[in-house]
């Protein structure tokens, strides 16, 4: 079975296009004469070209109905086929096509999934893969929805606590600019020749060294930006970065625990499917998005494989909170390992939405504080001299 991309006339005469799946071109024809489709191009699709994304909402959606299908009792590919004729006409639909084709060519599930390795991560593929072995498939489908949607409300709270924060800073450096480019200069022509209070001058120096410097100013913001893009494709001056930013206050604890949280709730899941412990915290691992913790965990990883204690590997680390190794320890002598892990991802998510609500109430005031202290230096810097009546009156 192959993939070929066709380019038709509709019944109005407009030009549109699609995918169609067939043993050869001229079957592809064929399917597509006999939907009375008029064609005027078609060729064969590779999977150089079916290397589309699906966005995280779109996987998790993708995960909860593909549960939902094979509950219902309908086969993996005839599910795909449900699914892909959802899709249609998207950019999703090339991957679930190349997915259709493998799974009906007789490649497994998590093989076909992982050659789409940026749509579906390493966990999601280990958990198929995981289930094809014990028939625990359509199971495996719903803890991994399960997953995804605990993610996505992390994510969801992590960016509402810090985009009204950010817009607010924004907005702060949009006043400042206006007062220092465009307030500030139309009024030094009223004040020129005057015995000026230092407010004032600082504030008419301020403005006059923006104006000068705007485009000095405009370079370095681009320049910047450019930094970061560059950070952000290389891996290594990413992690170096992401290690300067965990020395920011408050920020460590708080990629911390959203790091623990994804890594507990991963490794939960495996576990609770039959993943062995090592390979289960290998998996996790990869949804972290810490470099510290994640050296700790591959550190873990080897000392629990040589027969250490589970408990032991996570004491003794600043970033880890004494009540995690506690509770491990607890779980080891008990024997419900991925319960208490469950345990402590719940914990933590607690935790962290109490930390970022107290992250954007204590934020909030304080840039609006710092707003209305440039604001009001600026006011007070104009207004001081138009106190001085004996300045006016010698003009």
């Amino acid at each position: 079975m192959a993939l070929f991309r066709y380019e038709a006339l509709d019944s109005l005469g407009k030009k549109t296009n699609g995918m169609v799946d067939a043993d050869s071109l001229i079957e592809a024809k064929q399917k597509l004469f006999k939907q009375a489709i008029f064609l005027t191009a078609i060729k064969p699709y590779s999977l150089k070209q079916a290397k589309s994304l699906l966005k995280k909402g779109d996987v998790l959606n993708f995960t909860r109905e593909l549960s939902r299908l094979l509950k219902a009792g309908i086969p993996l590919y005839e599910s795909l086929s449900a699914m892909e004729e959802k899709y249609r006409g998207t950019s999703g639909q090339r991957l679930l096509l190349d997915l259709c084709e493998q799974v009906r060519a007789g490649h497994s599930f998590s093989s076909a999934l992982s050659r789409h390795s940026k749509t579906f991560d390493l966990l999601y593929v280990a958990m198929i893969s995981n289930a094809e072995k014990t028939g625990r498939l359509q199971e495996a489908l719903e803890e991994l929805s399960a997953l995804l949607s605990k993610q996505a409300q992390i994510m969801k709270q992590l960016i509402g606590a810090l985009l009204y924060p950010s817009l607010l800073f924004s907005f702060c450096l949009f006043v400042l600019g206006a007062l220092l480019f465009y307030v500030v200069p139309s009024l030094q022509e009223l004040f020129e020749g005057r015995d000026l209070h230092p407010f004032t001058k600082i504030v008419f120096s301020a403005s006059t060294f923006a104006r000068n410097a705007k485009f000095y100013l405009l370079g370095s913001f681009a320049l910047f930006g450019a930094f970061l893009a560059a950070v952000w494709r290389r891996p290594l001056w990413k992690r170096t970065a992401y290690q300067w930013i965990l020395r920011i206050p408050m920020t460590d604890k708080l990629f911390s625990k959203v790091a623990l949280i994804r890594f507990f709730r991963a490794a939960s899941t495996l576990l609770d499917g039959g993943v062995p412990i090592v390979a289960a915290f290998s998996e996790a691992r990869t949804t972290m998005g810490h470099p510290i913790l994640e050296k700790i965990i591959q550190n873990a990883e080897e000392s629990i494989s040589q027969g250490a204690p589970i408990h032991a590997q996570f004491s003794g680390h600043d970033l880890i909170p004494p009540l995690v190794p506690r509770m491990l320890g607890i779980a080891e002598k008990g024997g419900n390992l991925d319960g208490m892990m469950r345990q402590i991802a719940e914990i933590y998510e607690e935790d962290l939405e109490k930390t970022l609500s107290y992250f954007s109430t204590v934020a909030q005031p304080v840039l609006l504080l710092f707003l209305g202290v440039v604001v009001g230096f600026v006011l007070l810097s104009v207004l001081l001299p138009l106190t001085d009546v004996s300045s006016f009156a010698n003009t």
